[in-house]
């Protein structure tokens, strides 16, 4: 057993508390979205009518949530930020009448364990505010009085900067967590019948830009209005909820059959041998033992549509006179981030920074072809796509339909006869593209004929 070394097994022993507090930490508050619900929900909890929400960086730099609640009692800082310390439940059989949104206080002390907070606040009973600040175990290293009205103000900074990988990954994704944490707090202010909700971004030095605002309104539909817009509410329409039926209820699933990409990847094609063309539309491959036919329009509209997609901007056509949107303040937003991605579709704006918030951007450009139309329907559904996938370039589906129908005017038609160089380019082409197994308009590209080895050599 010369040269073979065994190493003593590892003793079992227990993680330091301050390393299990951050690692719990960060099973509690799972990303911004989450970070702002609970700062939300606290200010919600403490009876505030105005909540004021305060980004910089999308999040990264600083949260802040400021409120005109009930405010915290003197007795209550030490325990402000101690993990499961709360006065919303004192055993569990409180949870069977728990009216608020919070009650495990675990958010301030995961807030604390990955990142820097700082809580000013003022009970109503105090005639003077104070500024709290802690450190990662949720205890107080700092208390000075802070003048400030009634209320509270939690400030988070570098969220996440206590797990080097995750707040590197953070923020490389910030523009998404953002988008996300957008879609939870219109949620919040839909549902806030009576509160008013105001939330801010400021990127580098900039202006605040405005996120989502609502009026403090009474209804619920009144805040649909003030999250989307007023014309929105025209498209609502009454609902009743009632049970699903028994046909709802049963299990069913898609079945993909004789579909070629569950078995192959997309670098067989520069393996395929050609073996000839039939009836002048389908090339015939081998791969090993396996013969496939390949659609060769099918194959070379697919090529030719994803480099349409990769590659082409369409023609602007400018407008006479420029065209108000009437944006939401979020979707206003989004598209000034994405300008570029509209310009690649051939829409171009202008925006005056000093116009009222919904008002900054006026449409001067559409894109324009010989049979296609394009609106402001086309913008709002760009809007939609770059909501869930800030920064990712995307196209409208009417952009898509007239790229398909371009590639399909431009492709190797059924009937040309290809000798085996054009063949051969046609099916190297499909290891180049993306998705090379269907054509734009959703027929497939190949099929597996036979496998050799399965033939009777009889």
């Amino acid at each position: 057993m010369e040269g073979l070394s065994l190493e003593p097994a590892k003793a079992i022993k227990p993680i330091d508390r301050k390393s299990v507090h951050q690692i719990c930490s960060g099973q509690v508050v799972l990303n911004l979205g989450t970070a702002v619900k609970e700062l939300v929900e606290n200010s919600v909890d403490a009876g505030a009518t105005n909540i004021d929400l305060k980004l910089k960086e999308y999040g990264a730099d600083l949260i802040e949530v400021s409120d005109n609640g009930c405010g915290v009692e003197e007795e209550n800082f030490a325990g402000l930020t101690l993990k499961h310390y709360t006065s919303k439940i004192q055993d569990f059989s409180d949870l069977t009448h728990v009216e608020t949104f919070g009650f495990r206080g675990e958010a301030l002390s995961s807030l604390c364990a990955l990142s820097d907070v700082t809580i000013n606040t003022c009970h109503k009973s105090a005639k003077v505010g104070t500024r709290l600040v802690f450190d990662h175990n949720g205890t107080i290293t700092q208390k000075v009085p802070f003048p400030r009205q009634q209320g509270t103000t939690v400030i988070v900074q570098q969220l996440f900067y206590t797990l080097p990988v995750r707040h590197k990954e953070f923020q490389r994704n910030i523009k998404k967590e953002f988008a996300k944490m957008v879609q939870v707090l219109q949620a919040y202010c839909i549902i806030s019948a009576g509160i008013r909700i105001n939330c801010t971004n400021q990127v580098g030095q900039g202006k605040r830009q405005p996120v989502v605002c609502t009026n403090g309104n009474s209804t619920v539909k009144e805040n649909i209005g003030a999250v989307f817009g007023q014309k929105q509410l025209q498209s609502l329409i009454s609902f009743v909820q009632l049970p699903p039926s028994e046909s709802v209820c049963e299990e069913y699933g898609l079945k993909f059959s004789d579909a070629p990409h569950n078995f192959y990847t997309k670098e067989m094609f520069t393996q395929m041998e050609i073996i000839g063309q039939f009836n002048l539309g389908f090339i015939i491959t081998k791969l090993n033992a396996d013969l496939f036919i390949i659609d060769q329009h099918a194959t070379d509209e697919k090529y030719n549509f994803e480099m349409l997609q990769l590659h082409s901007v369409p023609q602007g056509q400018r407008l006479i006179v420029p065209q108000n949107l009437n944006l939401t303040a979020v979707n206003e937003a989004i598209l000034i981030e994405n300008l570029e991605i509209f310009k690649k579709n051939g829409f171009d704006f202008i925006i005056d920074e000093k116009a009222p918030v919904t008002e900054r951007v006026k449409l001067i450009s559409l894109p324009t072809s010989k049979n296609w139309t394009f609106g402001p329907q086309d913008i709002d559904e760009m809007i939609f796509m770059l909501s869930d996938c800030p920064g990712v370039m995307c196209r409208p589906s009417r952009v898509r339909q007239m790229f398909a129908s371009r590639a399909c005017r431009k492709s190797v038609m059924i009937g040309t006869a290809l000798n085996t160089i054009e063949m051969k380019k046609l099916i190297t082409h499909m290891s180049e593209i993306e998705h090379p197994w269907n054509c734009p308009h959703g027929r497939p590209t190949m099929r597996h004929i036979a496998s050799l080895d399965m033939i009777s050599q009889d």
